[in-house]
């Protein structure tokens, strides 16, 4: 590490946790006060959204502060630590920079929700030593991960993997599951979402595929070489009339990128709405390394894994467990098997995937009102 950098992060790091020392001791604790911190959209939605809405159904005094953290050393987190002083919760479903800087207050619950459902591709400690994993001596100064109180995931046959990922106690890690599975199960929400798209979306009668492919590094920590946009590029014009590829880009996509995909006639690069949503609208489902499959599993409609550079991934990151044994969807190795699947699909197909459900999900109704009342009792 550049020593000045060091040098840095350790000034930083002294400066802020005696900021929130005298931030915690000039505010009273607030029994009520509930930070929730956004950090991947600006916009209130996914796993903390349905969290929020059973806060404010179930204690119906409670005050909650959003934050939209940059996960930067920047004044801007000092806003941030004074929210935190006097919170009696703090909610996260991502990475979150203060928490692994500070000494929080013994009486503060920080809650993990985790974005993904199951347990796939490697994160965390568990990535340490390989390529794609964090530097140890940033660690010593950063400790990632760190003082998480309760965490959330979709099912005990993968405690385990977030406890090596956190680095914590398997006994703090709840399989209660993720929130926004409550999406899938309420049959309200679920019509006036489609209603909604198709106001935005003109959604004829093409078979549409949805493509969310999984983020991938740049630079030192880059997992693979392959460019997933690239394939699209290529296969799409080859793709049989009728079927249309809904992509749904990473917030991390150049728009480079995005404006090459955005030129295929039958591509339809969509900004607005989320992944669980456009998954209600879609006929079937294509990604590579994305814990969204699981997700998309629920619905049982088709799904497949486009993975060439499986080695390559598995080598520079890794897998907690083999994507066969987590996941029902076909396994395509080659742009020809692409082209081939994309090419089959058909409207109405339903597809089982009884065993990739019952092994990633213990629980499939009224998760976040669960989790809330869990968090809340103890």
């Amino acid at each position: 590490m550049n020593p000045i950098k060091k040098i840095y992060i350790i000034i930083f790091k002294l400066m802020l946790r005696l900021a929130y020392k005298v931030f915690s001791l000039i505010l009273k604790r607030d029994n009520n006060k509930f930070v929730i911190a956004l950090y991947r959209s600006d916009e209130l939605d996914g796993n903390p959204k349905f969290i929020y809405d059973q806060i404010m159904e179930q204690i119906p005094n409670a005050k909650v502060h959003f934050v939209y953290s940059q996960n930067k050393m920047n004044l801007k987190l000092y806003r941030e630590v004074l929210e935190l002083s006097n919170a009696s919760y703090l909610i996260l479903d991502d990475y979150y920079l203060p928490i692994y800087l500070l000494k929080p207050r013994a009486d503060l619950k920080v809650i993990q929700l985790w974005h993904a459902a199951g347990a796939f591709k490697k994160f965390g400690y568990s990535t340490l030593n390989t390529k794609f994993g964090p530097d140890k001596e940033y660690l010593k100064l950063v400790p990632i991960h760190s003082n998480y109180t309760n965490v959330y995931v979709s099912s005990t046959n993968i405690i385990n993997y977030y406890a090596e990922a956190f680095n914590m106690s398997p006994s703090k890690i709840y399989a209660l599951g993720i929130p926004r599975v409550d999406f899938f199960s309420n049959k309200q929400i679920y019509n006036e979402v489609r209603a909604d798209i198709s106001r935005e979306y003109v959604l004829d009668r093409s078979i549409n595929i949805l493509v969310a492919p999984t983020y991938r590094a740049e630079g030192r920590h880059m997992e693979t070489s392959i460019n997933f946009s690239e394939v699209i590029i290529r296969v799409s014009s080859k793709i049989t009339k009728g079927i249309r590829l809904i992509y749904k880009p990473h917030p991390y996509t150049s728009v480079v990128e995005i404006n090459r995909l955005k030129a295929c006639k039958n591509v339809l690069v969509v900004d607005k709405f989320s992944i669980n949503e456009w998954m209600l609208v879609a006929d079937a489902f294509l990604t590579d390394y994305s814990s969204a499959v699981f997700e998309f599993g629920l619905l049982e409609k088709p799904l497949a894994h486009f993975m060439p550079d499986y080695k390559e991934y598995l080598d520079n990151r890794g897998f907690y467990q083999d994507i066969r044994e987590i996941s029902d969807g076909s396994i395509l190795l080659t742009e020809q098997e692409l082209l081939n699947w994309l090419s089959a699909r058909r409207k109405g197909e339903h597809f089982n995937t009884t065993r990739m459900i019952n092994y990633n999900f213990d629980n499939l109704e009224n998760i976040s009102e669960k989790i809330v009342k869990h968090f809340t009792s103890e």
